[in-house]
């Protein structure tokens, strides 16, 4: 049985997603670390991935971060100095000190020796109702580099245009819902969809995440027991206001 978290927002879905991992997740073993996992699949879907900002004061995500990087992606960059000059412990996750072997818009871009990018716009121009606009960020190599550092997590990207709206499903291997799902994915991809969409002279219709592993590792899970509904922005006037938006604290 597959689990469903269907929002507004990466708020609502936060909210829920935690939940359902409380109630219904299983303590396991993990590579690094006790984890808590969802025992099926999850899906989440955004209705408004546009609504892309976390609010949360405990998690306290940085917007500014996050988008930074996804510029970085979208430009098919792989090299670490832009990220670790705002974030140093990214350079844990670099094999040679130089480059992040797993970044995503470098397999977006170049990584195949193909812009996949510029290669699902050309399609979908030409026809609309195509199903097969795909973009790969796993390929067969990391099978057989398991001492790498940073393999993607998300390993696919599936692109359809229904009712002159933008549809983008995300397939991801191993998500951990705190740091990646309801974190930075959900700024990078919506980012990456939003661009398309610009691209297409489309608008957005919804972002779907296909979660295999939907777990959050134990110690940092423990730190969001109990959590009440947070203050979501987007539904009041109150992003109007610039300084709702200043972060504290280290990027993250």
């Amino acid at each position: 049985m597959a689990y469903v978290v269907q929002a507004r927002n990466v708020n609502g879905a936060w909210q829920r997603g935690l939940e359902l991992l409380w109630l219904q997740g299983v303590q396991r073993k993990s590579r690094a670390g006790d984890v808590r996992e969802l025992p099926s699949p999850t899906i989440t879907i955004y209705l408004k991935p546009q609504e892309r900002v976390l609010f949360d004061p405990v998690r306290d995500a940085n917007p500014f971060f996050h988008l930074f990087e996804a510029i970085w992606m979208l430009a098919g960059r792989e090299d670490l100095a832009p990220m670790a000059a705002i974030l140093k412990r990214m350079s844990d996750y670099s094999d040679n000190g130089q480059t992040l072997q797993g970044a995503y818009g470098h397999r977006w871009r170049r990584y195949y020796f193909i812009d996949q990018v510029e290669e699902v716009i050309k399609l979908l121009k030409k026809d609309k109702q195509s199903r097969r606009a795909v973009i790969a960020m796993w390929g067969t190599g990391d099978l057989a580099n398991q001492k790498s550092k940073d393999l993607p997590c998300n390993t696919h990207l599936y692109f359809k245009v229904r009712d002159d709206l933008l549809d983008m499903t995300v397939c991801n291997r191993s998500n951990d819902i705190i740091w990646g799902l309801y974190g930075a994915n959900a700024v990078h991809m919506s980012v990456l969809m939003e661009y398309m969409a610009a691209r297409l002279d489309l608008e957005l219709g919804t972002m779907t995440t296909l979660s295999d592993s939907f777990h959050a590792y134990v110690d940092v899970l423990e730190k969001h027991r109990n959590r009440s509904p947070q203050y979501d922005y987007y539904t009041t006037e109150a992003w109007r206001d610039a300084d709702n938006f200043v972060p504290v604290g280290t990027p993250s």
